[in-house]
């Protein structure tokens, strides 16, 4: 089993477009993987999205509440991928405002090659 979390602009899950952002983004679609399909979807908001310092950690730390292993984002700072590295989630690239599920789709593609 897999999770992977989407920055995301809203609550839409899968047909939400992915935000501009990691440490700041409105909230975060986590989709489950089983057996190379998605078998759960959820939106959590983001505690970080209106802090003016110090979202990278409190975002980082949301992920990791929530078990998620890999995270598709188009912008993350380089504290943010620091502290994620360390918790030991893997970051993966992701187009803003493409859809989630477009991305999610794209990234398992790229996995079985």
């Amino acid at each position: 089993m897999m999770k992977i979390a989407v920055p995301s602009r809203g609550e839409k899950g899968l047909r939400d477009r992915v935000a501009d952002t990691f440490s700041r983004a409105p909230a975060f679609t986590i989709v489950t993987i089983q057996d190379d399909e998605i078998s759960d979807v959820k939106v959590v908001k983001n505690k970080a999205a209106e802090m003016s310092q110090g979202a990278g950690p409190v975002a980082a730390r949301t992920l990791k509440e929530n078990g998620v292993n890999v995270l598709l984002s188009s912008d993350i700072g380089p504290g943010a991928t620091n502290i994620l590295e360390t918790i030991g989630i893997a970051i993966g690239g992701a187009s803003q405002d493409e859809k989630v599920k477009e991305t999610v789709d794209r990234y398992l593609a790229q996995l079985e090659v």
